[in-house]
């Protein structure tokens, strides 16, 4: 009875140490994981802090206002860029109530522009100036350049995932 429980103390000690010696494996793997998964925090800690500068940068109010004058042609609003209320065509949402789409004013017909109707006459001492309306078909190409330059902006702050870090 006796070399039958030693057997089995014996047997018993084999599989505690191969246990022991799997753990101590997994434990090493484990580690070295973690490790690596710190390391790659770290990268993409960095990388945040690249890209919150790169944001405060083009970001910054007299950058964007150099942009916007350069590419969009904007200038301060005059009394005459102000007109009656009723020339404005309705929002899209009342307009289907009225079953009129969003660019047609009311009072018109679809073939007939926004841009070409009339504004009311005041109907005594007004605030409100008629405005001329003016054609853009200009403003489309700085629109265009501009959404191209912030296309090429945001294109050069993205990076390809195996792109290794440079050095700081």
């Amino acid at each position: 009875m006796s070399r039958g429980l030693s057997l089995i103390a014996l047997l018993l000690l084999a599989v505690v140490s191969f246990g022991l010696y799997q753990l101590s494996y997994e434990v090493q793997r484990l580690e070295e994981e973690l490790i690596e998964m710190n390391r790659a925090l770290s990268q993409e800690r960095e990388t945040i802090g690249v890209l919150q500068a790169e944001w405060s940068y083009l970001s910054r109010p007299e950058y964007l206002q150099d942009k916007a004058q350069r590419l969009l042609e904007m200038r301060p609003a005059t009394a005459r860029d102000i007109i009656a209320i009723d020339a404005l065509p309705w929002r899209q949402d009342r307009g289907q109530e009225r079953g009129q789409p969003m660019a047609v004013a009311p009072g018109t017909s679809p073939a007939q522009p926004v841009a070409a109707i009339p504004a009311p006459a005041p109907a005594g001492p007004s605030m409100q100036v008629a405005a001329k309306p003016e054609a853009a078909p200009a403003a489309a190409a700085p629109v265009a350049n501009f959404d191209a330059e912030v296309a090429a902006v945001l294109g050069a702050m993205q990076r390809p995932a195996n792109d290794k870090r440079r050095a700081q």
